[in-house]
C-alpha cells in the first residue's frame, strides 16, 4: 500500500499531479479525489467509485482568496454577497460547510466537477493536513488549490471512517493518507451563498 503520512506535503502533491488519486482524512468520514484539474484522475475517481459523471464533484481549497478568479466575472453585488456569506461564516460545531458557487462560461473547469449543474461545490476546508495538500497543489494548471473530495466509498457502501476500512474498498489503487480526521459527526452542510437555501 502507498501511505504518506499527514506531513508529507511533497510527496502527496507530487503523487497528485502525477495523475494519482488519494484516500485521505477529512472534516468527518474519510474522502477520495485527486487534483481537480487532472482529467485522467478525475475519470478514475469516478470510475473507482462507480459514480455517475453527472453528478459534479465537491472540491476542497485552503482560502477564500483562491476563489477569487471565480467570482470575479460576477455581477457586483453577486460577487459582494458571496464573500460576504463565506467570510462570515463560522464553523458549526462538528460540521463543515460546502457552498455552491455559480459558474460563468470562459472559467475552464473540467466538467466532471460540476456534471450537469451550472454550480461548482466548494468547501474550504478546515483540516490542516488538507490546507496543506491544496497549497502544495496550487499551480498555474490550478490556480485554486482544488482537491476533489468525494466520500471514500463505491457507490451503495458506507463512507470509510478509518485508514483500513479506506484499504478494504480501494486496496492498492489509490494512494492513503496516515492522518486523523477532525472528528466531526455530522457530514458538511450545503448552502447557496446567493439565496441563503440549505440543501442539506
Amino acid at each position: 500500500m502507498l501511505e504518506f503520512k499527514g506531513g508529507d506535503t511533497d510527496a502527496i502533491a507530487k503523487f497528485l499531479k502525477s495523475g494519482g488519486v488519494l484516500a485521505y482524512p477529512s472534516e468527518s468520514v474519510w474522502g477520495i479525489g485527486c487534483d481537480a484539474f487532472n482529467h485522467q484522475a478525475l475519470a478514475q475517481v469516478l470510475t473507482l467509485k462507480s459514480r455517475t459523471s453527472d453528478k459534479g464533484l465537491i472540491v476542497l481549497t485552503d482560502h477564500i482568496d483562491k476563489l477569487q478568479p471565480l467570482l470575479n466575472p460576477l455581477a457586483k453585488d453577486d460577487k459582494q454577497k458571496i464573500i460576504t456569506a463565506l467570510t462570515q461564516s463560522k464553523i458549526k460545531e462538528n460540521q463543515a460547510t460546502t457552498w455552491l458557487l455559480p459558474i460563468t462560461k470562459g472559467l475552464n473547469l473540467p466538467p466532471l466537477l460540476t456534471g450537469q449543474f451550472d454550480k461548482l461545490a466548494v468547501r474550504i476546508t478546515p483540516h490542516p493536513v488538507l490546507q496543506s495538500i491544496c497549497q502544495a497543489i496550487s499551480d498555474k494548471n490550478n490556480p485554486y488549490g482544488f482537491l476533489v473530495s468525494t466520500s471514500c466509498n463505491p457507490s451503495g457502501q458506507d463512507p470509510a471512517n478509518d485508514l483500513a476500512v479506506a484499504q478494504g474498498y480501494f486496496g492498492e489503487r489509490v494512494g492513503y493518507v496516515v492522518a486523523d480526521s477532525l472528528g466531526f459527526d455530522k457530514p458538511s452542510q450545503i448552502i447557496d451563498p446567493l439565496t441563503g437555501e440549505l440543501l442539506r
